[in-house]
C-alpha cells in the first residue's frame, strides 16, 4: 500500500510546487531518481514537468533531467530511445565529471542492451578515468561492474573476471550495500555462463534480498529470472517455475518487452523440460513475439529453442514461419556465437525435415563452424582457471571475515576469564576420563596394526598379480594392434583395385576401346563383392562383439551404418572411406553427420572414443 501512495504523494507534491513561483528543481530531481526504479512512468510525469518550465538556472538540471528521461526508456526497454537522451545531457555535463559519469553510465548500459560491446567499452573508457580523477570509490566499482557486463556476454570470461574482482576490491572501504549487491549479482551471472550452476543460484539468491532491502524493483524480478535458468540447468523444476512466475508479473509492470520476452522463454523452457511441450509452444510464441517488438539480442537464441520444440512436435510449417521472422534479424542484430549456433541447428533440422536438401546442408555446415569456434573459444582449462580465481577470491573474504570473528572471541574471553577457569578445572576432569579411554584405545589400535600387516601382505600380492595380469594383457594389445594394422592396410588395398578397375572402365568408355570380352570381364570383376565379404570376415574376427554391441546400443543404425562405422573404427580418413566406398569426399562427411545425429551425439571426440572403445 505504501509503495501506491508514494508515487502519488510525490506527483501531489510536485504539482504543488508548480503552483509556486518558484520552481523547486532539485527536490523535483531527487523525487524522481528515488522512484525511477520502482515507478518510471511517475518518475516520467516528474521529468517531462520539469522541462515543462521556461527558465531552467543551470545547465546541470538540464543534463540531469535528460539523463533521468534516458533512464526511463532504459528501464522500460526501449535501447534507442535511452541512448538518444542520454546523448543530450551529455553537453549540458562537460564541466560537471561526477554528473557527466553518471551519464557516462546509462549510455553504456543503452548500447550494452543493443548488443553493441565496443560502443559500450569505449564510453567505458571515459567514465573509468572520470572516476580515477574524482577518486570515486563507488563509481570506479559501476564501472568495472560494467565493463565486467560487456566482456560476459562477448564470452570472454577470463576478462569479466579481472574486472569484477577489482570490482569487489574498490568496494572493500566503503559502506554501500547495494553496489555490492549489484557486483554479486554480475558474479553470479559469470558463474552462470561458466556452468557453475549450483554457486550461481546461491548468489542470485543472496542478491534478491539486497535489491530488496535497497527498492530496485527491477533488478529484483531480473534476478528472480537469472535463478529460474540456474535451476533450470539443475533440474529443479518446480523451483525454477515457482521464481519466474514470481518475475514474469514483477517485469511487466515496466514494460520491458525484451525482458518480459525472456522470462516467457524461461517459462517455455520448464514446460518443455516437464514434457509439457503444448504450454512450451504457446509460452515461446509470447516470447517470440516480444523480442521482435524490441529488437532483442537474444531473438536468434530464443527463436531457435522454439524451432527446436516444433520440429520434435513436427508443425514444420509453423517452425518456417518463425524461421521467415527471425532471419531479417540474423545480421543486424548482434547475437553471440552460443546463440547462433542454437539457432543455425534448429533451422537446419527444419529445412531438413521438408526437404530442402540444399538448405539443410549449407547450414548443417555453418553449425560444425560455429561449433568448432566455440570449441577454441572456450576450453575447459580456462574455465577452470577462471572459476579458481573467483573461489580464491571468496575464500579470502572468509577468511578476512573469520579473522575479524575471532578477534571478536578473544575479546570475549578476556571479558570472561573467571568463567574460562571453571572450564579448566572440569576440563582436568574431562581428560582424565579421556586418558583412561584412550589406554583401551591404544591397545585396540595395537592388535589393529598387526592385522593391517597381514592385509598388506595380501595386497602386495594382488598387486604383483595384477602386474602380471597386466603384462599380459599389453602382449594382448599388441597382438590386437598388429592385427588392426594389417586390416587397415588390405582394406586401402581393396579400395585401390576398386579405384584402378574403375579407371580402366572409364578409359574403356572415353577411348572407344572394342576389346567388348576385357570389358565385359572388368565389369564383372568390378560388381563381385567378395572383397567386402572378405573384409567383414577379418574385421569380425578381430572385433566379433563390434557389430552386434553397436546395434543394441543404438537401434536406429541401419547395416550399412554399422559398416560405415566400421571403416571409422579403423582411423581410415573421410577421402579413403570415400575412395573405398565410391561416394564423393562431401557424402562422406554427410553421412557421419547423420550417423552422429542417429546416436544422439555431437562432439566428433566423443563419437570416436566411442567406436574405439567397442
Amino acid at each position: 500500500m505504501v509503495k501506491l501512495l508514494l508515487p502519488l504523494l510525490l506527483l501531489t507534491t510536485v504539482s504543488g510546487f508548480s503552483q509556486k513561483q518558484d520552481y523547486d528543481f532539485e527536490v523535483a530531481e531527487r523525487d524522481a531518481r528515488k522512484i525511477i526504479y520502482t515507478s518510471p512512468s511517475s518518475a516520467l510525469a516528474i521529468v517531462k514537468q520539469t522541462l515543462a518550465q521556461k527558465n531552467i538556472p543551470h545547465d546541470t538540471i538540464w543534463g540531469n533531467t535528460y539523463n533521468l528521461y534516458g533512464m526511463y526508456y532504459g528501464m522500460t526497454g526501449k535501447s534507442d530511445s535511452c541512448i538518444y537522451y542520454v546523448k543530450k545531457s551529455l553537453p549540458y555535463l562537460e564541466k560537471y565529471p561526477k554528473n557527466r559519469m553518471r551519464s557516462l553510465m546509462n549510455l553504456c548500459i543503452g548500447y550494452r542492451h543493443k548488443g553493441e560491446y565496443n560502443k559500450s567499452l569505449y564510453h567505458l573508457k571515459e567514465a573509468l578515468e572520470l572516476s580515477k580523477k574524482l577518486n570515486d570509490k563507488v563509481s570506479l566499482a559501476k564501472v568495472y561492474g560494467e565493463m565486467a557486463s560487456n566482456y560476459n556476454y562477448r564470452l570472454e570470461y577470463d576478462k569479466s573476471v579481472n574486472y569484477l574482482l577489482k570490482g569487489i576490491e574498490a568496494l572493500k572501504t566503503e559502506d554501500s550495500p547495494s553496489n555490492l549487491v549489484a557486483i554479486k549479482q554480475k558474479l553470479a551471472n559469470t558463474y552462470l555462463a561458466m556452468e557453475n550452476y549450483e554457486f550461481a543460484a546461491d548468489l542470485y539468491k543472496e542478491t534478491i534480498k539486497g535489491f530488496k532491502e535497497a527498492g530496485m524493483d527491477k533488478n529484483y524480478y531480473l534476478t528472480y529470472v537469472n535463478l529460474s535458468e540456474a535451476y533450470i540447468r539443475l533440474k529443479r523444476y518446480s523451483e525454477a517455475k515457482e521464481a519466474i512466475q514470481k518475475a514474469i508479473p514483477g517485469l511487466e509492470k515496466f514494460g520491458d518487452m525484451g525482458l518480459i520476452g525472456i522470462a516467457y522463454s524461461k517459462l517455455a523452457m520448464i514446460e518443455y523440460k516437464e514434457g509439457n511441450n503444448e504450454k512450451s509452444i504457446q509460452a515461446y510464441q509470447k516470447a517470440f513475439d516480444k523480442l521482435i517488438e524490441s529488437k532483442s539480442t537474444r531473438i536468434l537464441r530464443i527463436g531457435g529453442e522454439y524451432i527446436n520444440v516444433l520440429n520434435e512436435e513436427k508443425q514444420y510449417s509453423k517452425a518456417l514461419k518463425v524461421i521467415a521472422r527471425a532471419e531479417p534479424y540474423r545480421e543486424t542484430v548482434y547475437a553471440n556465437i552460443q546463440d547462433r549456433m542454437v539457432y543455425v541447428e534448429a533451422i537446419a533440422d527444419t529445412y531438413s525435415q521438408t526437404g530442402n536438401t540444399q538448405k539443410a546442408f549449407t547450414e548443417y555446415r555453418n553449425t560444425i563452424a560455429i561449433k568448432d569456434s566455440i570449441s577454441d573459444i572456450t576450453t575447459e582449462a580456462a574455465v577452470k582457471e577462471i572459476q579458481a580465481k573467483f573461489q580464491t577470491e571468496l575464500q579470502r573474504e572468509k577468511n578476512i571475515a573469520l579473522e575479524t570473528k575471532n578477534e571478536a572471541l578473544e575479546r570475549d574471553f578476556e571479558n570472561n576469564r573467571t568463567i574460562m577457569l571453571l572450564y579448566f578445572f572440569v576440563s582436568i576432569g574431562a581428560i582424565i576420563m579421556i586418558l583412561a579411554f584412550l589406554r583401551s584405545y591404544w591397545l585396540k589400535t595395537k592388535l589393529q596394526k598387526e592385522q593391517l600387516k597381514s592385509v598388506e601382505t595380501e595386497n602386495e600380492l594382488i598387486k604383483q598379480q595384477h602386474k602380471y595380469e597386466q603384462e599380459f594383457t599389453n602382449a594382448q594389445k599388441e597382438i590386437i594392434n598388429e592385427k588392426q594394422r594389417e586390416l587397415t592396410a588390405a582394406t586401402l588395398q581393396m579400395a585401390n583395385y576398386q579405384d584402378s578397375i574403375k579407371t580402366i572402365l572409364d578409359k574403356c568408355k572415353t577411348e572407344n576401346i572394342t576389346t567388348s570380352e576385357l570389358k565385359k570381364e572388368l565389369q564383372q570383376l568390378l560388381k563381385q563383392k567378395d572383397y567386402w565379404k572378405q573384409f567383414e570376415t577379418r574385421f569380425n574376427s578381430l572385433h566379433p562383439e563390434f557389430e552386434k554391441t553397436l546395434s543394441d546400443k543404438f537401434p536406429k543404425l541401419t547395416k550399412n551404418d554399422v559398416e560405415f562405422c566400421s571403416l571409422l573404427k579403423l582411423n581410415l580418413t573421410n577421402k579413403e572411406i570415400a575412395s573405398l566406398l565410391q561416394i564423393s569426399h562431401e557424402s562422406t562427411i554427410t553421412k557421419k553427420y547423420r550417423i552422429k545425429k542417429k546416436m544422439e551425439i555431437k562432439d566428433d571426440t566423443e563419437f570416436e572414443k566411442l567406436l574405439l572403445e567397442i
